[in-house]
C-alpha cells in the first residue's frame, strides 16, 4: 500500500509541475529549486525528483550536471520541429477519434467547443490557449492511443510555454474546431484526418512567420 501511495504522490507532483510550466508559473530557462518547490508543494524531495525524471523524458525540463534542473528552452528550429511532429501525428489521432470516440467523449468535445466559443466572444486570449490545449488533448485521448495522447499533450505544453500569445487568431481556430467536431461526430475518419492536418498546417505557417518576426528575420 505504501508503494501505491508513493506512486500516487509522485504522479500528483508531476502533474502539478506540468501545470505550472503550462501556466507560466515556471518559465523556460528557470532553475527548479528543489527545496523551494518541495516546500511549495508540501512534499519531500523524493517524489519531486521522480517527477523531474518524468518531465525530462517528455523534454519539458533538462538536468545540467553540477548545475541543477531547469525548465527547458527551445530554439526556433526546435519549436518548428515539435510542430512538424504534431502535424504528422495529430491527424492520425483525429482519425482514431472519429472511429473510436464514445458518446460521452463526443459530448465533452462539444462542451469544449462551446467554451472556446464563449472565450473568443469574451476576448480572453490567455484562456483560449488553455481551451485549445484541452480540445486537442481530448481528441487524442478519444483516439484510444495512450502514447499518442501523452506525446501530443507534452508537445502542446512545450509550444504554449515557449511561444507568447496565440499562434493564429482565435476566431479562425474556432471555425476549424467546429468543423473537426462535426467530422468526428459524423464518424467521418477521412475528413477528420484531413481537417486536422489543414488546421495544424496553417498554424505551423503562422508560427514560423511569428518566430521569424520575433528574431528580426
Amino acid at each position: 500500500m505504501q508503494k501505491v501511495d508513493y506512486e500516487d504522490l509522485s504522479q500528483r507532483v508531476y502533474r502539478a509541475l506540468k501545470e505550472m510550466i503550462l501556466n507560466g508559473d515556471l518559465h523556460p530557462g528557470e532553475r527548479l529549486a528543489q527545496d523551494e518547490l518541495a516546500r511549495r508543494l508540501g512534499v519531500s524531495r523524493t517524489p519531486l525528483l521522480s517527477a523531474f525524471t518524468k518531465l525530462e523524458r517528455e523534454m519539458l525540463v533538462q538536468t545540467v550536471p553540477r548545475r541543477g534542473t531547469y525548465v527547458r528552452t527551445f530554439s526556433r528550429r526546435e519549436l518548428l520541429d515539435v510542430f512538424e511532429i504534431r502535424l504528422r501525428l495529430e491527424p492520425l489521432g483525429a482519425r482514431g477519434a472519429a472511429e473510436h470516440a464514445t458518446a460521452d467523449q463526443l459530448d465533452e468535445l462539444a462542451a469544449l467547443t462551446q467554451r472556446y466559443e464563449e472565450i473568443v466572444a469574451a476576448g480572453v486570449p490567455e484562456r483560449a490557449r488553455h481551451e485549445d490545449l484541452a480540445f486537442h488533448t481530448l481528441i487524442m485521448r478519444m483516439s484510444g492511443n495512450v502514447f499518442l495522447s501523452t506525446f501530443v499533450e507534452s508537445s502542446n505544453i512545450i509550444l504554449i510555454a515557449n511561444v507568447q500569445g496565440l499562434i493564429k487568431p482565435a476566431e479562425a481556430s474556432l471555425a476549424e474546431h467546429r468543423e473537426l467536431l462535426q467530422a468526428i461526430r459524423a464518424r467521418d475518419a477521412e475528413s477528420a484526418e484531413a481537417l486536422m492536418y489543414r488546421h495544424l498546417e496553417s498554424s505551423r505557417a503562422a508560427l514560423e512567420q511569428g518566430l521569424a518576426r520575433a528574431e528580426g528575420g
